[in-house]
């Protein structure tokens, strides 16, 4: 099954909100626990040699979770942009300046081997997993796919299901009892298949996978610690991370606006909204007249609700007290005080009129246009904006990224990701297979190989000549390599954790800077790896109610001495229901 897969709206909607409204939804997104026997311990890999590299390394990293990636054009550094502070070594990489922020490359590092075996031994190998990408062309039609078999030793027969059909088509896989051998749980846009997993429909993996049994596959065993450490639950691993950035959301920022008006950034909530205002009045985008507006959105994100709940310093989604127990993002005053802040910007005028309305590629075309001044997306996509913007003018890419500052003029409390997009996880029945397992798991360790290695390269861009050509030493992938590469391996396993844009470099300086800005605020969800059935079960239906109810309050549909009453209603419809839950497996 391949059909075209954008970012939908209703998918975009979803997501943001979970990620958006801190601790509305409260969805227990990595809380996989399994029934599964643990299997013995995994042997060593064959020793078949791998087939002879078709061409040199390169590769940009792997698509955002929020829409694929595209080669930028070569642009100079954004005017006014945040200066990046570190300095590149003779290879061109510029090391991490503290945890959690990954390396940045201006170049392609020397090209090196990262496996020493065809993994897979020449059988069928099936796979499910979510795709935002176009579909690909058939087997037959497409040399990506016969040279990725050849690689994988193994006829490779995936289904690549669209974004918007992800939760329906895997509801309809697990209904149908006969899971693929590779599944790919993307729990933000499913989160029914915890319930699967929790009912150990997956194999546990930890003695594959854990300690000194991981050294076995060595692609797997670079995957960063975060990687690892959030996709536990209980102590135990069921599925392969598929690893992104720490940083979730952002404020995606006009940052030649500011430089008309000076460059300085706001430093507290006042100032915040008095630059707002500028942009609403003033004619910041140069068209001769003032229309545009400070902010601007899709569906329920169209108030940057996570930018203010960050600024705010609300907690990511629950907070963990002293004596165990968790109070609800919704519950503290902190959360109240954004809604009111937020009604200040609403009443000021500063938000576009159509942002309620607007689907997330309108929203993304409309802050392209210059009509508002910033919007909230996820974190990593921003170098694909500033990519839209070089189109226009190769001058000034324009997108920036707007750390919230505190409401007081203090730190803010930027929210931090799992770190993983999702898992790619292997049903109960094939694990009964030790062999089985540890080839499927060969084949996985081939498909996260790391940035730079003959085997990433080929993963993310195909065969030189073929699917791309080097362009002063930076891979540039053609119609067809973008045509048949598409989702074909990403969803089986992908790296995420280099910054790297081949003609933009100093999009890597800046991307690691913004990084580093964003994770020194961060702060986690405390319930990350918990399962609550009830979060699950009312995810939606909480997440809904909130967004209903802010809205009403921030528009003045409602007024803002009913926020008490909201809080109650929440409680009873499964707030209260969640906190238990989440706090017993606290206890255990």
């Amino acid at each position: 099954m391949q059909t075209v897969s954008r970012t939908s709206d209703l998918v975009g909607r979803r997501t943001l909100l979970r990620l958006a409204i801190g601790g509305a939804a409260s969805l227990a997104t990595a809380s996989l626990i399994g029934a599964c026997s643990a299997p013995a311990s995994p042997a060593a890999s064959p020793t078949q040699p791998p087939p002879a590299p078709t061409q040199p390394p390169a590769a940009p990293t792997a698509p955002p979770a929020t829409g694929p990636t595209s080669a930028p054009a070569a642009v100079p550094t954004q005017a006014g942009a945040a200066a990046p502070t570190g300095a590149a070594n003779a290879d061109g990489v510029i090391p991490s300046p503290g945890p959690d922020v990954p390396e940045a490359y201006l170049k392609l590092p020397p090209v090196f081997q990262s496996v020493n075996a065809v993994p897979g031994r020449g059988t069928k190998v099936t796979a499910a997993f979510i795709s935002y990408n176009p579909p690909v062309p058939p087997r037959d039609q497409n040399l990506y796919w016969q040279e990725l078999e050849k690689r994988l030793g193994t006829t490779y027969e995936p289904t690549i299901i669209p974004a918007d059909a992800y939760r329906e088509k895997m509801a309809a896989l697990v209904a149908g009892g006969d899971l693929p051998d590779l599944t790919g749980i993307e729990q933000l846009n499913a989160p029914d298949l915890l319930k699967t997993v929790n009912q150990g429909a997956f194999t546990d993996l930890t003695p594959y996978l854990d300690g000194d049994a991981l050294q076995t596959y060595p692609n797997l065993a670079k995957i960063p610690d975060y990687g690892w450490k959030n996709v536990r639950v209980k102590k135990k691993i069921y599925g392969v991370p598929i690893v992104r950035f720490i940083p979730d959301r952002a404020l995606y920022f006009h940052d030649d606006w500011l430089q008309t008006f000076g460059g300085v950034k706001p430093k507290n909530a006042d100032e915040f909204l008095n630059l707002m205002v500028r942009f609403t009045k003033e004619d910041p985008a140069g068209h001769g007249k003032p229309d545009s507006f400070g902010l601007g959105g899709w569906g329920g994100l169209w108030y940057a609700f996570p930018f203010f709940t960050m600024m705010f310093r609300v907690p990511h989604q629950w907070r963990l007290n002293g004596d165990g127990s968790l109070t609800s993002a919704v519950e503290t005053p902190e959360y109240r005080q954004a809604i009111e802040y937020m009604k200040r910007l609403y009443d000021a005028g500063v938000y576009h009129p159509d942002s309620a309305s607007m689907t997330t590629q309108q929203a993304k075309d409309a802050f392209l246009a210059g009509k508002f001044g910033g919007y909230c997306d996820g974190w990593n996509g921003v170098q694909m904006m500033r990519f839209n913007f070089r189109q226009i003018d190769p001058n000034n890419p324009a997108a920036s990224i707007l750390v919230p500052p505190g409401f007081d003029g203090g730190d803010p409390a930027v929210e931090r990701s799992q770190g993983f997009f999702g898992m790619t996880c292997i049903p109960a029945k094939v694990g009964q297979d030790q062999e089985r397992t540890k080839e499927l798991l060969r084949i996985m360790d081939y498909a996260t190989a790391p940035f730079g290695s003959e085997e990433y390269t080929f993963l993310r861009w195909g065969i030189a000549g073929v699917h791309y050509e080097l362009q002063g030493g930076a891979p540039i992938q053609n119609d067809r390599g973008r045509t048949e590469v598409g989702s074909l391996s990403s969803g089986i396993g992908r790296r995420n954790d280099v910054f790297y844009y081949p003609d933009a470099p100093d999009d890597a300086r800046l991307m690691q800077q913004w990084c580093e800005d964003q994770v020194k605020y961060g702060i986690n969800n405390p319930t990350y790896g918990l399962y609550s059935p009830t979060s699950i079960a009312k995810a939606q239906e909480l997440g809904q109610l909130t967004l209903d109810r802010m809205t009403a309050m921030i528009t003045g549909q409602d007024q803002l001495t009913n926020f008490d009453s909201f809080v109650a209603d929440w409680r009873s419809r499964g707030g209260d229901q969640m906190r238990q839950e989440f706090e017993q497996e606290l206890k255990s």
